[in-house]
Parts: structure tokens; sequence; C-alpha cells
């Protein structure tokens, strides 16, 4: 990517001022973005100059990108209006029943947690699965705690907190051979990491857009597999669930094929304006190309953290390496105070649970890193 990087950071101005290191947390637009929901907005400020046939497009150009991105099928592709609705429309479409059970790992993202508590109400019981010494998820304890009761396995691809990578061919495998559907967030690795859910043997696979994917809040992209299809009833339905014109008054709830019996009606135009413009840009590139750039990134960055006396919290294990890593001073407040510190010198990064997170993208570069290392102390 080196002989591209120049002009790819000129599409971004938010490298004008900071070394943006905080992609987990939200992906400012490339200007490209930005000029494509600009379009959109006129077109609501003159509604008889909007461009009713690029409206209708959009959401079928969004089923290829989305495709692509995760190694699936366009059909099976529908779009809700964040992840928490991705993630609640795909377990509570499950036909439960009373003393049936779930699985997700601790210290799961929120989006997750929640719509899985909701089943408890239904007589579902919720197993959270420990981490193990090292604080990682592993999958021999997924796998030991399934039973012929477990329906189904919320797990993110990639963690939010410190980067774990999940095995999402291991994840596949396991759910297959139980008879468990997987139930995967893939907000922090959709657009970053190469994925081929398809032939992982994922069911479902779902992502907020407002992070990697680089198009604002309102829009979850969702694929699912045929059998999750068949599994997962539609929770709510709408206009555009059923074959039916809006104009045909009898009303038959007659779904429509495929993954858009899911989609109810009012789609996010913006956001799938933002996300076709943002996809284009992103597949212009390798997956595994930007998955390079970013793990070398991250590697100086744990390195020369490492050396300087911080502890790195995140898994070094090749297999589990994302583009999300994380480190610690060993105290809360201090880490905090670092992090403000970064912010005051324009570099932007987070604090989570397990220290201090950074998160480069396809555009950053060494001098981004340079930033950052600069206003480390030494421990």
């Amino acid at each position: 990517m080196a002989k591209d990087l120049a002009a790819l950071r000129s599409e971004f101005p938010v490298t004008e001022k900071w070394a943006y290191l905080n992609h987990a947390s939200i992906g400012p637009f490339p200007r490209s973005t930005t000029a494509a929901v600009d379009s959109v907005l006129h077109g609501f400020s003159s509604p008889e100059d909007m461009d009713s046939a690029g409206r209708e497009a959009a959401s079928g150009v969004a089923r290829e990108n989305m495709a692509v991105l995760v190694g699936g099928e366009s059909d099976r592709v529908a779009f809700v209006a964040s992840l928490a609705d991705a993630i609640s429309l795909a377990t509570a479409g499950i036909s439960w029943k009373a003393g049936d059970n779930i699985l997700l790992p601790r210290e799961e993202f929120p989006s997750n947690v929640y719509p899985v508590l909701n089943l408890e109400r239904l007589g579902v019981e919720v197993r959270f699965v420990d981490k193990d010494e090292d604080g990682f998820t592993s999958i021999d304890r997924i796998e030991a705690a399934i039973d012929s009761r477990t329906r189904a396995l919320v797990i993110s691809h990639v963690e939010f907190m410190t980067g774990f990578r999940n095995d999402l061919h291991a994840i596949g495998q396991l759910c297959q051979t139980h008879g468990v559907l997987s139930i995967v967030d893939g907000t922090q690795s959709i657009g970053p990491l190469p994925i081929d859910a398809d032939a992982n043997g994922i069911d479902f696979i779902a992502a907020h857009t407002y992070k990697w994917l680089m198009a604002a809040f309102g829009l979850g992209v969702m694929h699912f597999s045929e059998r999750a299809i068949e599994q997962i009833h539609p929770t709510y339905a709408g206009r555009l669930s059923v074959n039916s014109s809006f104009q045909d008054l009898d009303h038959a709830l007659d779904w429509r094929p495929g993954a858009q019996r899911y989609q109810t009606g009012g789609l996010n135009w913006m956001s799938l304006t933002a996300f076709n413009a943002s996809a284009e840009l992103i597949r212009s590139f390798d997956s595994g190309e930007i998955e390079r750039h970013t793990l070398r990134l991250t590697d100086r960055v744990l390195a020369e953290a490492a050396a300087m006396g911080y502890q790195v919290t995140s898994n070094l294990e090749p297999a589990h390496r994302s583009q999300i890593c994380s480190f610690t001073t060993g105290n809360v407040e201090r880490d905090a105070a670092l992090v403000d510190t970064m912010k005051e010198h324009s570099v932007s990064v987070s604090l989570r649970g397990r220290g201090i997170r950074v998160s480069p993208y396809f555009y950053n570069n060494d001098d981004d890193v340079d930033r950052l290392l600069e206003l480390l102390p030494r421990l």
C-alpha cells in the first residue's frame, strides 16, 4: 500500500490535523463519502430534484457491497438501524422453548448482551462463558458449555476492548457440528479483515456501519446463511418484508425471498449512500493487504510500548491478532490521563476496560504511530 498511501491520505480530511487511530470508535468519512451524502441531502431540501432512481438502487448496491465484504451472497443481505437491532432480530426470531439456552462470552459488547438477556422472559437460559486464564475467549470453553438444549452462540469476530480475534472457521464448524446457530458481531472486523462467512459456515454476521465501514449511525448490515433464514422468523414486518405492493390492500403476509423479508420500510438512504461510497473505497484495496498494513502498525505500537515498560493487554498469538491493540500502564487513572494528553496533541485513541486501545486503518502511516509513541513516557 505504500505507493498509494499519500494519495489515500489526501482522501481523508482528518489527516490534516489528527493522527487518528480510533476507528474502533468512529470511522471518519473520506471526501468521496461526504460528497455522496451531500448530494442526497440536497434532494431533501428540494424534493423535485431528489434522485428517486438512486434511492431505489441504493439498497441493491449495498447488498452487493456487503456480500463481497463478508464472502456471501447479496440475496441473503438485509438492513436494519443498528447492531442491536440486528442481534435482536436474529435471536428473537428463533423458535425458543422454555429450557433452551444461548451462549455468549463474558465481556461482550452491550449490543450483543442485552438482546440475549431479553430472552430470559421466554424461559431461555443465558449462559455466559468465562474467559480463559489469560483473559481471552476459548473455543474449548464454549464447546464445553454446549448441550442438547443450546440453540445459538452470540460472539464477536473481533472483541472491542483488546482486538482479540475469534476464529471464524472454528466457530462455524463447532456450531454446525452441534446444530447451533452462529450469530456473529462483525462490527470490528468487516472492512479491515478478510472474511468468508459462507466458507466458514457462519449463519449470521452483522455490523453497525459507523466504525470501520465509515457510514455513520443509523444503519446495521446483516448477512444470513440459508439455514439461518429457515430458522429465524421475522419478528416484525412492514411493506418491504412482503411481495405485495404498498398499494395492494389485500395485505397478504407473503414474505419476500431471501433476507429481504427482515426489512420493514423507510431504509436509511443517507447511511446506505455513505456505506456504498466508503465500501467502494475499501474494496479498491485487497483485504489481505489492508490486514497486513494495519497489523504492521499495531506490531510497532505494541513492541515499542512494551519496550518502554507498558503491559500489553492484547493477545499476541498471530491467529488472534487484529487491527485493534491495547496496552496499559497498570493504572486506570494514569491510562486515562495519557488518553487525554494524546487528545490535546491531536492523537486520537480510546480508553477501554483493558487499557489504551489503538485502532489504525488502511490510510494511517508510520508518522501517525510516531506521534502516538512520542507521547508515551517511559515507565
